[in-house]
């Protein structure tokens, strides 16, 4: 509402209270005065309903003006914002689908590396119970008759070495006897 409506409508109740200060008139000759007095009393009720009203007719105005003025623009940042919320909600929901695919992924990885490691485990296992199979079952062999043939060969070997070197001091005499 606007000004002019406000100024139209206290128009319309200037003339209403006209009207009734009219009738009031023509009663007041052509009927009792006590019915006369009684629409008097009435129309002085009347006058601050019809003030307040007025009042109330002003503070509407008023408040349809800004209403106009501010309305369209706090609907447009609503619009906006709901279409920003949207938005999120869209990019949140790939967003959890991705994280989701991830998670998926990451599990079945840690699944399959946990098969290869049971498989590695059990296959070392086999290996190692038969490689201790096969070395229970080599033959026994006598480590007298193999340290004593390795200690004669060690003790042969030390022999020549000192003669050669001894041989190399002494002025090189060499003696057949001594290399074969």
């Amino acid at each position: 509402m606007s000004y002019k409506v406000v100024d139209m409508i206290v128009g319309e109740l200037c003339m209403i209270i006209l009207r009734l200060l009219y009738c009031v008139s023509f009663l007041t000759v052509t009927c009792e005065f006590q019915t006369c007095a009684a629409f008097v009393s009435f129309v002085a009720a009347a006058v601050p309903t019809l003030y307040a009203m007025g009042r109330t007719a002003n503070s509407l105005a008023k408040l349809a003006d800004a209403a106009r003025e501010e309305l369209p623009g706090t609907m447009a940042a609503v619009r906006l914002s709901g279409m920003e919320v949207s938005d999120l909600t869209l990019e949140l929901s790939d967003l959890s689908q991705e994280i989701s695919a991830g998670v998926n992924k990451s599990a079945q990885a840690v699944e399959a590396a946990k098969v290869g490691i049971q498989q590695i485990s059990a296959r070392a296992r086999e290996k190692t119970i038969l490689m201790i199979e096969e070395r229970a079952n080599l033959p026994t062999i006598s480590l007298q008759t193999v340290v004593s043939g390795a200690a004669k060969k060690t003790s042969r070997a030390v022999g020549r070495a000192a003669r050669t070197f001894l041989n190399l001091i002494s002025g090189g005499e060499s003696n057949s006897e001594d290399i074969g």
